[in-house]
């Protein structure tokens, strides 16, 4: 497996490009509709610490880690992963991005704009941690404007940036985000990401699993992120330096 927080990174943030051709979504449309009150309340902090556990798969490679994120919203975060040891780190602070790997003692620097462009993505920071606690990954008052259509899993919003699909599926009350994802039609490279469960059922809080599945190319990544806990509104370090004897690597 190349560079294993290269791909998870990837695996957050982004698409890629391929020459197949996109899936076409075979839910069975009902009805345009015109949702008048927003009921959707997305969940809100300063700053978030949660512990998870990832099932993590490249093609027919499998790995099962520990991993820690710390989020200080709109302003850092902070992936620790852990195998018995720990294995690697991805720091995305504001505008740049870090990583290294203790496995193959490589580390790599980048700005948020560089991975963005060779990916064909439009992603920062925000849109990001949006993805890991549940929320719409553009805020939902921005995409409630687009016409809602009833499927059978709920209500489903298409909402297009630049030349990428984005659509959102929400329960039939408009009340929980059930799925997101994104599509590249010119590429047909797809991201998906499935929210399940609540760590606190009798509160507003960040789903108990998140998947995430990516086609990409010729390439199938399949991410499982359980949640096992999460502490709010604490300081706690972000901590992040290479070791020494590490090589940089350009991605």
């Amino acid at each position: 497996m190349r560079f294993l927080y290269l791909l998870i990174l990837v695996s957050l943030i982004g698409c890629g490009t391929t020459k197949e051709k996109a899936a076409i979504n075979n839910s069975v449309f009902k009805k345009n509709l015109s949702v008048k009150k927003s009921v959707f309340s997305p969940f809100v902090f300063d700053k978030i610490l949660i512990s998870s556990k990832v099932n993590f798969q490249y093609n027919q490679q499998f790995l099962t880690f520990d991993l820690t994120s710390r989020i200080d919203s709109g302003s850092k975060i902070l992936f620790s992963g852990n195998l018995f040891l720990p294995i690697f780190k991805i720091l995305i602070d504001n505008d740049r991005a870090y990583g290294y790997d203790r496995i193959t003692k490589s580390f790599f620097e980048s700005s948020v704009d560089d991975i963005n462009k060779k990916y064909k993505i439009v992603f920062g920071l925000n849109e990001l941690q949006n993805i890991l606690i549940g929320n719409p990954i553009f805020p939902f008052e921005e995409i409630n404007k687009s016409n809602k259509v009833a499927v059978n899993e709920g209500l489903l919003i298409n909402y297009k940036y630049k030349n990428l699909q984005y659509k959102f599926l929400f329960d039939d009350k408009l009340l929980k985000l059930k799925n997101q994802s994104i599509i590249h039609y010119e590429s047909g490279t797809s991201i998906q990401f499935f929210y399940s469960g609540s760590l606190n059922k009798k509160l507003k809080d960040i789903p108990s699993l998140v998947s995430v599945k990516i086609n990409h190319e010729n390439d199938f990544i399949n991410l499982k992120i359980i949640n096992r806990s999460i502490v709010l509104e604490r300081d706690f370090p972000f901590s992040y330096k290479v070791p020494k004897g590490f090589k940089k690597i350009n991605l």
